[in-house]
């Protein structure tokens, strides 16, 4: 199983925005016919002590494999709709991460 894992810093006073074009990337995806993933926010308040360097948002999909995982990066890649939602996302950001992972079956 393969996990991605992205992360997104907002420039300032467009947290909101950045999470609200997450979402509709999602949307975009669902009708794609392809996994949305889940989207995270960090935990604010009394009790969410968050790191000065935390995301504004993070979203995560788990996918069979890495080729799966390729097939759906492509088709979303050639997708003119996604594309856009993709760049109006980057010019919402001071940074942007990805990062994949593999399942360790330790059992």
């Amino acid at each position: 199983m393969i996990l991605v894992h992205q992360r997104y810093v907002a420039k300032p006073a467009l947290g909101e925005r950045v999470l609200e074009t997450r979402i509709e990337a999602s949307r975009r995806l669902v009708q794609l016919g392809v996994p949305a993933g889940q989207i995270w926010v960090p935990v604010t308040g009394e009790r969410g002590i968050e790191p000065a360097d935390a995301a504004d948002v993070v979203w995560e999909c788990t996918y069979a494999n890495l080729s799966e995982r390729e097939r759906i990066r492509a088709l979303q890649e050639n997708d003119p709709a996604f594309s856009a939602i993709r760049t109006r996302q980057g010019g919402q950001l001071t940074r942007w991460t990805r990062e994949h992972y593999r399942l360790v079956d330790w059992r």
